[in-house]
């Protein structure tokens, strides 16, 4: 059956601490973007609870690892690319007819799905517990505060890498950036432990030039004008709900932003060509946004949505869903003549906005339950 995250979290937290998996309970992003260069570079932070044998998988695909910290000690790591792993070869030699190479074929990507279910990016991270001091450091930062956790072997692990391939998970185009959360791509461009069933909440920052726009998953705590010349900024968001890593979005581009006129909850975001139809598009949306509040007698599970919208050619497909996040399609805005695609497209940034709270927010516990979220949040829609 599908639950809400906040059981599957308390499940998490509530297990047994011998099991062999280690599990994240915080993970913070920074990452600076070049857009002249097509560059990506960073590190992450994760808190994360080491298992009894002192190592941590994670997965990390198409990225350059450069170093990694446990508790602010170098450690030891290994990263083993996942195509490395994969030869069919011997399956191809009894291909002999169409039935068989199809076969083959079939084989040949189902172990490849099962490949990729394996951590590829191996931390050594020691077995001996926090002392109560930096336990309690711990606890003041993140504002983690447990009998259980105090029980747990808790470290912090940041890894610095930048981004080798931005072409899966994470894509340039001209001026603009933007992920798309196709299945176990989130990897593509930060490491993580990229398993629906892994929950945790984020802080996320991202530094771009002074005249691009950085919308991701969360809320937009504040932006910081650095002292780099010319001058960059930073945004800075948090999600406070536990997400999957898949559902951690970001777009940046030279944006327009038409803030929602009913309130501060909704924001929609186009390139500036578009904006005449976006204000056009969106004007149903409160209608739909609250309606759903009301009939579900539920507030809005993250504390802010945006609708993002790109150009046709940029775009993966017509919607890519995110925590807090949604990026479309520029294909399904219209102005005042055209009344043929209102209620299509009404229709598809419903459903999105739906499948925030089913899908999202609350998750298949298997992946053969996630028709019945895909249906409820088709008949809200």
């Amino acid at each position: 059956m599908a639950k809400a995250k906040r059981a599957k979290n308390e499940e998490q937290k509530g297990g047994d601490n011998s099991n062999s998996e280690a599990v994240v309970k915080h993970q913070k992003l920074c990452l600076s973007i070049d857009m002249d260069n097509r560059r990506i570079y960073g590190y992450t932070e994760l808190l994360i609870v080491v298992p009894d044998n002192g190592i941590v998988g994670l997965h990390a695909d198409n990225l350059a690892i450069e170093r990694v910290t446990v508790d602010g000690e170098p450690a030891e790591f290994e990263v083993f690319p996942h195509y490395q792993q994969l030869d069919p070869k011997d399956r191809w030699c009894v291909v002999s007819s169409a039935t068989s190479a199809a076969d083959a074929a079939g084989s040949v990507y189902l172990s490849s799905l099962e490949i990729e279910l394996l951590p590829n990016l191996l931390i050594m991270c020691s077995k001996s517990a926090k002392t109560e001091n930096e336990q309690g450091n711990v606890q003041m930062k993140t504002g983690i505060d447990s009998a259980a956790d105090a029980e747990q072997n808790v470290k912090k692990v940041r890894i610095e890498y930048w981004v080798e391939k931005a072409e899966t998970g994470i894509h340039f185009d001209d001026n603009v950036l933007h992920t798309d959360n196709q299945l176990r791509r989130a990897r593509c461009w930060f490491p993580c432990m990229d398993d629906s069933l892994q929950h945790c909440c984020y802080d996320l920052e991202f530094t771009v030039a002074s005249n691009l726009v950085a919308v991701s998953s969360g809320t937009l705590l504040h932006q910081i004008l650095t002292k780099d010349d010319p001058p960059r900024k930073t945004y800075v968001y948090r999600l406070n709900v536990p997400v999957a890593a898949q559902w951690i979005s970001l777009a940046v581009a030279p944006f327009e932003i038409l803030p929602d006129q009913h309130g501060c909850l909704l924001s929609h975001i186009c390139l500036p060509t578009n904006l005449s139809k976006l204000r056009n598009t969106v004007g149903f949306f409160y209608n739909a946004f609250s309606h759903y509040e009301s009939y579900l007698g539920a507030k809005f599970p993250f504390g802010s949505y945006t609708q993002v919208f790109i150009a046709p050619e940029m775009a993966v497909s017509s919607l890519s869903l995110g925590a807090s996040l949604s990026i479309f399609s520029s294909q399904m805005l219209f102005d005042e003549k055209l009344i043929d695609q209102t209620i299509e497209t009404r229709i598809r940034l419903a459903y999105a906005l739906a499948r925030q709270w089913f899908g999202v927010y609350i998750t298949p516990e298997a992946s053969n339950d996630d028709w019945l979220l895909d249906g409820l949040a088709g008949f809200l829609t």
